[in-house]
């Protein structure tokens, strides 16, 4: 039968349709990522708010947005409507001319808010984000804080239906909001009107962007009185360190390199649990957060039916019993256990101190029913606070 191009669009949206309707459930839907800046393909520039004042260009631009998107997926196979708040805003870029170093962080008394649009089948989605940034710079001596406020818009294009999806699928939103992103405003520096441009290459994922040291050192002054020192890294509720159920498939969970959150042996560690997951495939927020964590000397992982997964696992905090399953083989059954002793929990929140020769922090879900597979959410995640960067006198 000929199908004519019109028909064969029609045939697959109604295919994508059917396919997005196996997950049930549908809601108000949590989407809390980084949205990071790709320093080689970002560029951008400062000068002087005078005619024909010439640009200082920026360089090893870095940073993201922690931002947390609130859709309402009821409307599927209809575009997806929700807003966006930007939680925090960390961007560093050098200048070797006379701002030597450029801090941007979020305003704590203008919140900074957008709109989202995804049509899932047409392959298109628009995000409308008004910022309020802080800035600084090492002009002058450093130390001139100004406000500004702009506005930008994250333009989708592809294969949203196959990358929503696949987000379903893997647990993870990453790359979902991969695009460009515009930003242009004027501030002032001691009284002198300055224009900055920003022209920026982002991607999205669940991990807090890593700066070179001498952009932490600039600008960490800055950054935490008014964001505070917690990072936030989302968890995958599809994944574990435990043992898994015959016929499970839990993803490699969450693990954090201690050095990278400038933490040590003997540091004490703020923790805490964000958001919730489901134990269903459903496109809305579940009611489910517990969460447990282990420490480890290196970042090594053993698959998923040997109760040891973690051979560097360091005791630390309260031990957390993970339970049994039965495990059967034709009439043979056997009591298999998931407990690992070195393990503690996390949710709602937790102070720990880092033990003797930890490395890593290993964090995942622990759904009732010891299943991860079919568990979703975007939202989930914890606070890993390490306390004030250490600034060098």
């Amino acid at each position: 039968m000929h199908m004519t191009r019109t028909t064969g669009r029609l045939a697959l949206a109604a295919a994508a349709g059917l396919a997005l309707t196996t997950l049930t459930g549908c809601g108000e839907l949590t989407i809390r990522t980084w949205i990071k800046v790709i320093e080689a393909e970002s560029t951008g520039s400062l000068k002087f708010d005078f005619p024909n004042a010439k640009p200082f260009p920026l360089e090893r631009i870095q940073g993201g947005f922690l931002t947390t998107i609130v859709m309402d997926t009821t409307s599927i196979p209809a575009p997806i409507e929700g807003t966006l708040v930007v939680e925090e805003i960390r961007v560093a870029a050098a200048q070797p001319g006379p701002f030597q170093y450029v801090c941007a962080w979020a305003n704590p008394n203008l919140p900074s808010e957008g709109t989202v649009v995804l049509d899932i089948l047409g392959g298109q989605g628009t995000t409308q984000v008004n910022t309020n940034l802080r800035t600084t710079s090492g002009f002058a001596g450093g130390g001139l804080i100004t406000e500004v406020s702009t506005s930008t818009a994250l333009n989708l294009e592809g294969d949203l239906l196959t990358a929503f999806l696949g987000a379903a699928e893997s647990g993870a939103a990453d790359g979902l909001f991969a695009t460009r992103a515009n930003f242009s405003g004027t501030s002032s520096l001691g009284g002198i009107g300055v224009i900055f441009t920003l022209d920026l290459g982002v991607t999205n994922d669940t991990t807090p962007p890593l700066l070179d040291e001498d952009h932490n050192y600039n600008c960490s002054f800055y950054w935490e009185p008014d964001q505070g020192t917690a990072d936030y890294h989302g968890v995958n509720s599809k994944a574990s360190y435990l043992r898994a159920w015959p016929g499970d498939s839990p993803s490699a969970p969450r693990v954090i390199a201690l050095a990278d959150i400038g933490a040590a042996p003997g540091d004490t560690l703020d923790l805490d649990t964000i958001g919730a997951y489901a134990e269903l495939p459903e496109l809305e927020d579940g009611n489910k957060t517990t969460m447990t964590a282990v420490f480890s000397s290196t970042s090594q992982l053993l698959g998923t039916g040997q109760r040891n997964r973690i051979p560097g696992a360091i005791n630390a905090g309260s031990d957390i019993n993970t339970g049994t399953f039965l495990s059967c083989f034709l009439i043979f059954c056997s009591v298999q256990s998931s407990d690992i002793t070195q393990d503690f929990r996390v949710d709602p929140g937790v102070s720990i101190v880092v033990p003797p020769g930890a490395n890593y922090l290993f964090v995942a879900a622990l759904p009732p029913s010891r299943k991860w597979a079919d568990n979703s959410g975007f939202g989930f995640g914890i606070d890993v606070d390490p306390g004030p960067y250490p600034y060098e006198e």
